[in-house]
């Protein structure tokens, strides 16, 4: 039996809440698990554990509550509010980006915040340099405008919690509501309570119960958590990902248990190329994907674990690391297009022109990004509509050989050659 300890016990009773489960739900599982232990423990076949039995007694006490950002409405209206300010600058635009800054930063200090100076900007990439340069002004010390040559800290601190108020519609200290917010989108994209704790190294009073213990070994794996928090921050849109079909598992049954169980849904691209074959005097359409049973899918940053917990039996989703708990791995918006171009297969989102309209034009010198051909020059000899209303370029290739040939291509997998 896998090591059963008070912190592993915590880390799977917030699981199960973050999951949706009732706390009476959790405390059954957990008094369940207790009999398994202590049958085990009777037999030999593990040290007794008191930690199950006792966590269920303290989730049962009519004073036990959960913290404001296990809630998931209240989670999602604050994310909701956080994404919106990160692109916008309004009443309360200084404070929202502090909080902004912080969480981009692991959970930094309100203190610290305060005193970035304009000469720290440089130090900084990313959404992190781009929040304080729309902050900072040329005539002040200080990035974030809070008055800091006449107000005391204790104001400065009173005005940030007052901007906090307003902004998230509750009454938070602010940087225990940083530490939270941090380890609530991390625990939420796959951390465990223990892990994200170790992060922040404090407590989350607003994201995870008190139970809850930081892990030792969690500050080695903060980075990868500070990317998957800068993506859920930053970024809106949906983003790219790549599973990968679980032996026996074809697209199609995945495809209908995504179709049946998800939501929202994702939007599932499994390249294929269509080969003929010759089977006497029969001819016989076969679709052979480009890479077998690897499925890219484009959703918003905190679907994916939820979704997974769903069809984790059918596939599995590439991570940062090879640790089981690391975050998930995105693919830069570029290289997914610079992919789709490769093999000339597209998503709906990948512009198409009016014939005519698209260029280059005939007669024009352009660089060929069909896989087999990359980086290579050649010349536009022709354009061809097709039923689908796509244009189709005949283009004209020479090597340095001086062997030439001519090969058909999509307009979206060759580039123009500027002021050739």
């Amino acid at each position: 039996m896998a090591e059963v300890s008070p912190q592993t016990v915590a880390d799977w009773a917030v699981s199960l809440l973050m999951a949706g489960n009732a706390v009476n739900t959790v405390v059954r599982h957990l008094n369940t698990l207790s009999s398994m232990v202590k049958s085990a423990a009777a037999k030999g076949l593990m040290e007794p554990c008191a930690a199950p039995r006792e966590l269920a007694r303290i989730l049962a006490e009519p004073s036990f509550s959960l913290p404001l950002l296990m809630d998931g409405d209240v989670y999602n209206h604050i994310l909701t509010t956080l994404r919106r300010e990160a692109n916008s600058s309004g009443v309360n635009g200084v404070c929202s980006d502090m909080l902004l800054f912080s969480l981009l930063n692991g959970a930094m200090p309100m203190s610290d915040v305060v005193n970035i100076k304009a000469a720290d900007i440089a130090s900084y990439t990313g959404f992190s340099r781009t929040l304080l340069e729309r902050n900072s002004d040329s005539r002040r010390r200080f990035v974030f405008d809070l008055k800091q040559s006449y107000r005391t800290d204790r104001q400065i601190q009173t005005f940030i919690a007052d901007g906090m108020k307003s902004l998230l519609g509750h009454a938070v200290l602010p940087d225990d509501f940083a530490k939270s917010m941090w380890a609530a989108i991390a625990v939420r994209n796959g951390a465990s309570a223990s892990e994200a704790l170790g992060c922040v190294s404090a407590s989350a009073p607003y994201a995870l119960p008190q139970f809850c213990t930081p892990a030792s070994d969690s500050l080695q794996h903060k980075p990868q958590w500070m990317m998957a928090v800068e993506a859920v921050l930053s970024y809106e849109k949906p983003k790219w990902y790549v599973m990968r079909l679980r032996p026996g598992v074809s697209f199609d049954t995945l495809k209908k248990e995504i179709s049946d169980t998800v939501r929202p849904l994702p939007e599932l691209f499994y390249p294929c190329e269509t080969i003929k074959r010759q089977i006497g005097k029969k001819t016989v359409m076969e679709e052979h994907p480009f890479i077998s049973g690897t499925v890219f899918f484009r959703t918003h940053p905190e679907a994916v674990l939820p979704m997974f917990r769903i069809i984790g039996d059918k596939a599995w989703c590439y991570r940062l690391s090879n640790s089981s708990d690391s975050p998930y791995a995105t693919i830069p918006p570029r290289e997914m297009k610079r992919f789709q171009c490769a093999i000339g297969v597209f998503t709906s989102d990948t512009e198409i022109r009016p014939l005519g309209t698209l260029s280059p034009k005939p007669g024009e010198s352009v660089i060929v990004i069909r896989a087999g051909y990359e980086n290579r020059e050649g010349t536009v000899e022709d354009v061809v509509n097709t039923d689908s209303g796509t244009a189709i370029f005949r283009v004209k290739l020479t090597t340095e050989y001086g062997y030439e040939w001519r090969m058909t291509v999509d307009g979206r997998q060759l580039q123009r050659i500027v002021g050739a």
